[in-house]
This record gives structure tokens, sequence and C-alpha cells, in this order.
């Protein structure tokens, strides 16, 4: 809204109230005065940038007091570096120790692997694969009677005085009855035994839903059983007079010969399912070359493992080393602060200078901003880059100088 002013309608900042050389204000109001005196040409803009930092340099006089106040301050800073820098080190040391622990760690597997693939023979624990064997033959003999016994007394029958699921004479009475009975309690139980087979074949491929549908199949036929022996005991105590009540539904519910067929024949079909899975799986693995293969993609993989921890502890470790370089320039820093202070000299405080640099350039853009709307992108783009370039130039002057 100011580019069809003329140079006497212009506001005058250098005619403001802000006429203080101290604080925020005054950088601020500098770089509008300068950017109004150069109109915002940012081929100018260094002899301005020259005077802020004279101005600087005239602002960080000190009195005596203030001198050693500073100088007290320092020494507090460099005592604070000094403490970081000794908890650094000795993080650093503890993780380099972590290393070497970490590379002779990876070492020994590397080597363990070595041996591995030259044919060591792997050392393997025979004897629980042999209980495991052990009891899953027994359960295999127990489920076969369990069911040859219950199904024959669930499909003919329980006979006065008979527990019903276990029938001791169930192969005598089945002979009289005919080799159809005869074959039916020989092949009932391995209609379980097969479920049994297939729970192992399901958990080998993860097939978990199967697996829930085989077990709720055995238990549900497990309670068919279970009803139809209960059932029959109840009545055999009615016909004997033991009992004045008829056979209900719902006496099912407390009668104990329901619980105890399934406790004794789907729970154990159960662990025998889990058992013989564990046996099966056991002996494939302590097959020599399955044995190998398992050994080797165990070692590969802690090796791997290793590996990764060794990387996040070395990436530490330089983390930590170019933390204490930086802690080391910083003390170095203020101790040449310190001495040129003692000896009457004063340092140039970089983040200061920085800060005051960095609010007479933001004078300069809201001038510029303010009388050159069309263009004032561009103007403080310009302004900017050559500030840029005109602080690098200062920045590496003022370390030669030390």
């Amino acid at each position: 809204m100011y580019d069809n002013l003329n140079e006497e309608q212009l506001p005058n900042f250098e005619q403001s109230n802000e006429t203080s050389y101290g604080g925020d204000t005054t950088y601020n109001h500098l770089g509008r005065v300068a950017a109004q005196t150069r109109k915002s040409n940012a081929l100018l803009i260094e002899p301005a940038l020259e005077e802020v930092y004279h101005r600087f340099i005239s602002d960080e006089e000190m009195t005596e007091d203030g001198r050693k106040n500073r100088i007290q301050r320092l020494k507090g800073e460099i005592t604070q570096k000094k403490n970081l820098r000794i908890q650094s080190q000795s993080d650093l040391n503890s993780q380099q120790k972590f290393k070497e622990d970490k590379e002779n760690i990876i070492e020994e597997l590397e080597i363990e692997r070595i041996k591995v693939k030259d044919g060591e023979p792997p050392a393997l624990d025979y004897i629980p694969f042999v209980i495991g064997i052990f009891i899953t033959i027994l359960l295999t003999f127990y489920l076969f009677v369990f069911y040859s016994s219950s199904g024959y007394s669930a499909f003919y029958g329980i006979k006065q005085g008979s527990l019903g699921f276990i029938n001791p004479n169930v192969f005598a009475e089945a002979k009289t009855k005919g080799g159809g009975v005869i074959a039916l309690i020989v092949l009932f139980p391995v209609i379980f035994l097969g479920l049994g087979f297939l729970i192992h074949d399901a958990l080998e491929k993860s097939k978990y839903g199967f697996i829930t549908l085989l077990l709720l199949f055995t238990l549900i036929t497990d309670s068919f059983i279970g009803y139809k022996i209960s059932q029959g005991i109840h009545t055999n105590e009615f016909n004997a007079g033991i009992t004045n009540e008829q056979w209900r539904f719902s006496m099912i519910y407390s009668d104990i010969n329901f619980y105890l067929v399934l406790a004794l024949g789907f729970v154990v079909y159960v662990i025998w399912g889990f058992l013989l899975h564990y046996v099966l799986n056991k002996n494939k693995e302590m097959q020599p070359d399955k044995a190998i293969e398992l050994r080797l993609d165990n070692l590969t993989r802690k090796i791997t493992e290793r590996r990764e921890e060794l990387a996040l502890i070395v990436a530490k470790i330089n983390d930590l080393t170019a933390q204490i370089a930086t802690i080391e320039n910083e003390i170095l820093g203020k101790e040449e602060d310190v001495n040129g202070y003692e000896n009457g000299v004063n340092p140039v405080d970089i983040p200061r200078l920085k800060s005051s640099i960095g609010r007479f350039m933001s004078g300069w853009f809201s001038y510029t901003g303010m009388m050159f709307p069309r263009d004032a992108n561009k103007r403080n783009q310009e302004a900017q880059e050559k500030q840029i370039i005109w602080l690098t130039r200062k920045l590496e002057s003022l370390e030669t100088d030390k």
C-alpha cells in the first residue's frame, strides 16, 4: 500500500521513540532504520550488518563487577560440563565393555555353528523322549480298553453289578454275541485313536479351528456314552430296589458316573493326543539331519539377535563419543572465554551475536514487507542470503582471531 508514496511520505523510523540501544527493541529498530535508509536493497545490507556487529561489541563492554560475574558463571558452566564429560566417559566405558562381551558371544556362536556344519554329533536328551513313548503306549492301551468297555455298555446295556465304563468281561460277553460285536468293540476305540492322530496333524499345520472341532466332537460322543452308562446303572439300581426314583434326564447333572466317564475318557484322550504330538515331533527332531538343521537355524537366529544388539551398542558408543567431543569443545571454548575476561579481553558471545543479528533481520523484514509488499518475499530472501554469507565469514574470522 506504500508503493506509490514518495520519499517524504514514508514513515520516519529514525524519529521514533526507540532511541535506546539496549535490548530486543533496539536491534529490531536498527533493522527497520537500515532497511528504510537503503530502501530494502539487499546489496547494501552488509555495511548495515557491520554496524550492528560494532554496536553489539560496544553493548558487550562490561563493568568490573559484570566481568567477574561473567567469569564466575562460565566457571560454573565449565564444572557442569566436566561432570557431564565424566558421566559420559563412564557410560562410554560401560558400552565398550558390553561391546566386547557381545562380540565374544557372537564369536562363540559362530564357532559352534561351524562345528555343527562339520558334522559334530548333536547332544540330544533322550530321557524325555523315552518317557514320552512309554506313557503314550500305556495310554493307548488304556484308551483301547476304556472305549471298548464303555462302547459295549452304551450299545448293549449294562450288566447288573457292573460299573459300565469298566467291564472286565467285555470280550467274553462280546464273544457270546457273535463276531460282529467283537469287531465293534475292537474297532470302536480306533475312532478315538484316529481323532487323536488328527490332533497331531492339525497341530503341525496350526489348524486350531479344526482341533477345536475334533475336541468338541469327542466331548459330545463321550457325553452320550456317559449318559447311556449313567442311565443304565440307575435303571439297574431301580430294578434292584436300591432307589425308588425312575430315571430323569436332569439326574445326569448330579450323577458321578457321568463325570467319571468324561474324566477317565475325554480328559485322558486329550492328554494322550497332545502327548502323541510331542513324541512324534521329538522323534522327527532327533533324526540326525533334522537335528543339525534345527541347531543351525537356532544358532543363526541367536547370532542375528546378538548382531542386532551389537549394532545398537555400537550406535550408543558413536553417540557418546560424539557427545564427549562436543563437551570437550564447549569446555575449551568456555575456558578460552574465561582467560579472555581475566586478561581484559571481551570474547564474543556467539549465541548472543546470532540472536542480535536475528532481531536486526526481523526489523529489516518487517519494514520491507510493509513498504514493498509486491516483491517483499524476493527482497527478504535476497537479504537473508546475504546475511548468511556475512555471518559465516564473520564467525570464521572470529575463529581465526582465537
